[in-house]
Parts: structure tokens; sequence; C-alpha cells
């Protein structure tokens, strides 16, 4: 008999492979903007300086310190403005170009379909998300992610976000479950294992890059492929 019944799932950086969609929309952008001309950073340092004020600003988000909207309209100002460019009104196309173009992408993480295949019929699947709503589900219909899940939980829809209890309390509403029949599946520590293990739910850490962490998980894996060996 099965020891759980619901698996979670995150979404960007566990399933749908954020880092690769996003560097491909970048480097769409750089070359449609012909920013190349402008020679002041290559493709590498804005794609660097993304993923590093990317990844600020939804630690930010992620505390309740900033909302959506800032995200959105200050992501861009910010990375320019860092590399040395001053112009509002390509930050403003950027960003409207960016959540046009990136969540169409279709690439996964290595060994997702081949797991959620397995998966899919001996457990309910569902995705559990800090992401935005209208974001989340475009890219879980290009990326064909979309027929494996039950339910697309999010912080928006919930009103909580990751690690908060709340948006746990909500999943096992809407799901019609306990925590005890569910396991969950992150890549996050401060969001999904931490919430997870502060909600008494079982946690598998996909940890792709060997971070060193003290954190007390319940199964840890480096590639989706070892899922099938543990569910």
């Amino acid at each position: 008999m099965l020891k759980y019944r619901h698996i979670l799932f995150d979404l960007d950086h566990t399933l749908w492979d954020f880092e690769r969609n996003s560097i491909e929309t970048l480097q769409q952008l750089y070359e449609q903007y012909r920013i190349s001309e402008l020679r002041i950073f290559s493709i590498p340092e804005f794609t660097g300086k993304f993923r590093e004020v990317n990844r600020r600003l939804w630690n930010l988000y992620d505390l309740n310190k900033i909302d959506r909207d800032y995200l959105r309209d200050e992501r861009f100002r910010l990375v320019l403005t860092e590399l040395g460019l001053k112009d509002n009104d390509l930050a403003a196309a950027l960003s409207r170009d960016y959540l046009s173009i990136c969540p169409a992408k279709e690439h996964v993480i290595p060994h997702a379909f081949e797991v959620l295949d397995y998966l899919k019929g001996r457990y309910q699947l569902h995705i559990i998300t800090n992401g935005f709503v209208d974001v989340q589900h475009l890219k879980l219909t290009y990326s064909r992610l979309e027929k494996y899940f039950t339910n697309i939980i999010t912080s928006e829809s919930a009103g909580h976000k990751k690690p908060d209890r709340g948006i746990f309390d909500y999943a096992m509403e809407i799901i019609g479950t306990g925590n005890r029949d569910c396991i969950m599946v992150g890549d996050s520590i401060e969001t999904d294992i931490r919430g997870a293990v502060s909600y008494q739910m079982d946690i598998i850490f996909f940890n792709p890059d060997r971070i060193s962490h003290d954190e007390k998980v319940t199964h840890e894996i480096t590639s989706l492929a070892e899922l099938k060996d543990i569910l």
C-alpha cells in the first residue's frame, strides 16, 4: 500500500526549467532590441545581472516586502541601471516582452515527463507555487505539463506564500486531504523545505546543484529520475 496519496510539486526550477527558458528569452530580447550596438554590456553580463536582480526581488516578494507590480515594473529597470544604462523606455519594453515570451518557452527539467508519466497513475499530482496565476498557467500549458496535475495552487489564489502555513491549509482544503497523505517535491530551502517541514509534511528536496545545508528533509535527490526509486 502506498504511503502517500498526493504529491505536491513546486513548478519553477523543479519541473519547469526556469534558467534555460529565461536565458533563451533574454538572449532573444538582447538581439531584438540590438543592445549589443550600445556597447555597454554583453549577453552573459545581461543574463547574469538579470539572474541576480530577479532572485533578489523574488526573495523580497516572498517576504512580503514588495508586491507583484513592483517586481515586474522594477526588475529590468534595476538590471539596466546596475549595468550602467538608464533607459526607462527600454526597461518597460523588456519587461512587457519578457512576460509575453518567457512563459511560452517549453523546456522542462530533465526526466520531468518520464517521472510524471510514472507517477500519474499511482498518485494525484498537484502544483503548489508562489508564482503568479496568469504566468504559471501559461508555463504549464506551453510546456505540456498541465495534463498531469489535478490542482494548480498558487500563492495568489491562496492569499499566502510558501513557507506560510496558510498556503498549505488552502492546498489541503482544495485537495480534500491532510498533510500525512501528502509529500512535497521542491528545490527551495526557504520556501519549499521550510514550509513543508513546519507543516509536518514529508518533503523531497530536489538539489541538483548539491547545495550544502543543514535542513532535515525526508529525502534528497539530485535528479528527478530518482523519484521513481522513492515513490
